[in-house]
């Protein structure tokens, strides 16, 4: 079997940096500024950012303020916080990126669940008539149509669409 690889030289600081101290999730709330982020929007109950790895172009992830790690261990207002986030996150997508469907996932828990971060969050990853073109179908090799950062400008652009 023949493998690709995609070389992605940015990635290197991030690789080779030693393991974050405390919760990558909570430092992104706290506006660590050693951490590499891109957040959209914060309340006291949750908050949205971008995937700065996304499967897709628009992948963005909702997640309660308060560090949990399950579903059960939020309140009712969390979790309706959390769930009308998502909804309001749906929203700003259609609006500026227009795709034709989304990927919602929950993850939670430990690595054995796809959490690699134990803090529990919402994944939404727009799905596009043409994600897969020529390179993802015969070089098994995802490709962005733009950057993180000019995704970042255009949603930023309707931040207001996720104020309460």
């Amino acid at each position: 079997m023949h493998r690709h690889v995609l070389v992605s030289p940015s990635r290197m600081k991030w690789v080779t940096k030693t393991k974050v101290k405390g919760c990558l999730f909570c430092r992104i709330y706290r506006d660590d500024p050693e951490i590499p982020k891109r957040v959209l929007y914060r309340s006291k109950d949750v908050f949205v950012i971008m995937n700065i790895f996304p499967y897709n172009t628009g992948h963005l992830q909702v997640l309660p303020v308060r560090h949990v790690e399950s579903l059960e261990s939020l309140t009712d207002e969390e979790i309706t916080s959390l769930f009308t986030m998502v909804k309001k996150c749906i929203k700003l997508l259609k609006r500026t990126l227009k795709p034709k469907g989304f990927n919602i996932g929950i993850n939670q828990g430990l690595e054995i669940s796809g959490a690699s971060i134990k803090h529990l969050h919402v994944h939404i990853v727009p799905r596009f008539q043409r994600d897969f073109g020529f390179m993802e179908i015969t070089g098994g090799t995802k490709v962005l149509p733009e950057s993180i950062d000019q995704t970042f400008k255009k949603l930023i652009k309707y931040v207001k669409m996720l104020e309460v």
